[in-house]
């Protein structure tokens, strides 16, 4: 009791000292409590953390012409709806908390399997919980209008003070839901600009084999930001991409530092958001591009959309995928198989590759329902004439159910890491 009583006097300190101008009292607990151990309990999994948080101070004010007593009311009824609404939103096993620091924001801190794609994950749950706020407390409101503000960071992935990660995170997830509010924003906007200005991200790539012969068929690219600042691992850099809107810049710089890097007869993947490639100019983009690589053969190109629940909101994303077909620019959906919307993807994007999602690929050889689950997505794919990728590959016994089922191309730590791509040296 004693560790749990000063981590809360460090927590209440350390924020006030942060912003002055916010109001902070001992918070209000509906779901679980975030001391130190059950931080430190849940890094072991290997998961990753993320803190969200709703600003409601908008719809305080929004009400506050009613007299206090109906604001309190008010206030007492969002936190049992909000409660609601999380557990039924987001899976039991992913909140590790829920609470609310005296009606100015809501806290959510969820953990999520890695092989998940988070950010995807993390912006659909408040999407819905919007939604369904919105939906039953503020009927009345016009479209164009915001009940609440929201923001979300990535904790670091590797830490020995998970307490003191979580103070931080929450920070910077109380600035981005306070958006356009004070400098720290204005910095982190700027932090992100700049990193897009200077061009200052690292590339790594990780081999895609083929399984037999362990010839490497192509290559996928990962990005890092810049080294030793909040914003090296990728999840964080492309969630404060995303609150800034500045994703599109940013992973227009990829494809183009990725090109540059390109060397022999390989083909690369690149990862690329349904936003990104549905952007208007994401095909003239594309082309200014190429028309600087000219060596390159467009056909050597993958682009791996990912976030497959999101593509049929973008109606016109088929026609963008037929312009770059016409310039033998190939698309691959990643993590198929994770549920019945990537499977839906297929049919809407007609991909040339399918990578079948780690979820599915994990302890295989021990799971009869897996392998034929597998098989499914194989016939589906020969169906599509699309090639399969089994990504997330850690184990001889999983490499070997994807020899058996005739998947010839493979992915993960069994075979390789990802590691740095070198500078092109001139000539």
């Amino acid at each position: 009791m004693h560790n749990q009583h000063k981590d809360w006097l460090l927590f209440w300190k350390h924020l006030f000292a942060a912003n002055q101008s916010l109001r902070f009292f001992p918070p209000h607990f509906w779901l679980r409590n975030p001391v130190t151990p059950i931080l430190k309990k849940s890094y072991r999994s290997n998961r990753t953390h993320v803190v969200v948080v709703f600003d409601v101070q908008t719809y305080k004010h929004q009400i506050e012409q009613f007299g206090l007593t109906y604001v309190q009311q008010f206030e007492k009824d969002v936190r049992r709806w909000f409660k609601k609404v999380v557990c039924e939103t987001v899976k039991d096993d992913e909140i590790l908390f829920l609470q609310q620091y005296w009606g100015d924001d809501i806290v959510l801190l969820l953990s999520i399997q890695q092989d998940r794609n988070v950010i995807h994950v993390i912006e659909k749950y408040i999407e819905n919980i919007k939604a369904n706020i919105n939906e039953h407390f503020f009927a009345y409101k016009k479209e164009d209008e915001e009940s609440f503000q929201t923001g979300y960071m990535v904790m670091d992935a590797h830490t020995d003070h998970p307490f003191q990660s979580f103070l931080n995170a929450y920070q910077k997830a109380l600035v981005m839901a306070k958006k356009g509010v004070g400098a720290k924003h204005n910095h982190m906007v700027h932090a992100i600009k700049e990193i897009i200005q200077k061009e200052n991200i690292t590339l790594y790539s990780q081999p895609i084999v083929n399984v037999h012969e362990l010839d490497v068929m192509a290559w996928e690219v990962l990005t890092r930001g810049p080294e030793n600042t909040v914003y090296e691992h990728p999840l964080q850099l492309f969630s404060m991409a995303r609150q800034t809107n500045m994703l599109y810049p940013l992973e227009m710089l990829v494809i183009k530092k990725a090109l540059q890097k390109m060397r022999g007869e390989d083909a690369i993947f690149i990862n690329v958001t349904p936003q990104t490639i549905a952007h208007e100019h994401f095909i003239d983009d594309v082309d200014d591009i190429l028309q600087d690589h000219l060596h390159i053969d467009p056909s050597q190109i993958v682009f791996e959309i990912t976030e497959s629940e999101s593509v049929q909101r973008y109606t016109h994303l088929t026609q963008t995928i037929d312009h770059l077909h016409k310039r033998k620019i190939r698309i691959a959906l990643d993590d198929t198989g994770a549920g019945y919307a990537s499977l839906n993807s297929i049919s809407f994007l007609r991909p040339d590759i399918i990578k079948v999602d780690r979820s599915l690929i994990e302890n295989i050889n021990g799971n009869k329902l897996k392998e034929s689950m597998l098989q499914g997505l194989i016939h589906i794919a020969r169906e599509a004439n699309a090639q399969v990728v089994a990504e997330g590959i850690e184990t001889a016994e999983e490499a070997s159910v994807m020899k058996r089922n005739g998947v010839h191309m493979v992915q993960g730590f069994f075979y390789a890491r990802p590691r740095l791509i070198p500078t092109p040296s001139a000539g």
